[in-house]
């Protein structure tokens, strides 16, 4: 059986995002976060818009944005938060769009 045909919660209050930290990147706008994700958290210090989101193994995964004075509407580079990098794949699976891990992110090349 599918990921996709199991109950993943989104924004529920019995998902522990507590002690998750950021794992990469994801690039999108909010209209499609919202088509699917539905509305987000907005009252999260440091963020104006945030999802959690719990698959069915446990995986805990955070999208958000950071440090904006108002919510990014165009193309933006929200950040995945999670517990394990297991956070990005569910991100990449929900959705449809590639990540890319703070790693190789944060690599300079000299």
């Amino acid at each position: 059986m599918s990921l996709m045909n199991k109950k993943i919660k989104i924004n529920t209050n019995d998902i522990n995002f507590g002690g998750t930290s950021l794992k990469g990147y994801v690039s999108t706008t909010y209209d499609k976060l919202v088509e699917v994700l539905g509305e987000p958290i907005t009252d999260i210090e440091k963020s104006t818009a945030h999802w959690n989101i719990e698959a069915p193994d446990g995986t805990v995964a955070t999208i958000y944005d950071w440090k904006n004075w108002s919510t990014p509407m165009g193309e933006y580079e929200w950040h995945i938060g999670g517990h394990s990098e297991k956070a990005l794949w569910l991100v990449e699976l929900l959705l449809g769009t590639p990540v890319l891990a703070y790693e190789c992110y944060n690599v300079s090349v000299a």
